[in-house]
């Protein structure tokens, strides 16, 4: 990964990644609340964080059609 990130492309790359997918984990685990899972299987994991990104997406869907409504 150092070795990646010493390239002029590699930084440019992650210096993208901030803007994009960091927010999501931030919102989920602040806003929303959501610190740990409740169940314990791996599939049931799986289940739970699809369905916390799912809500979010829905969120940010019912956001934008709104938005677009008034506008």
């Amino acid at each position: 990964m150092r070795r990646v990130l010493a390239t002029d492309h590699g930084r440019e790359t992650y210096r993208k990644r901030q803007k994009s997918i960091e927010p999501v984990f931030g919102h989920t685990k602040h806003n929303r609340k959501f610190t740990s899972f409740h169940r314990r299987a791996r599939l049931a994991v799986r289940t739970e964080w699809r369905l916390s990104i799912m809500s979010h997406n829905l969120t940010k869907l019912h956001r934008n059609q709104t938005a677009t409504v008034r506008a």
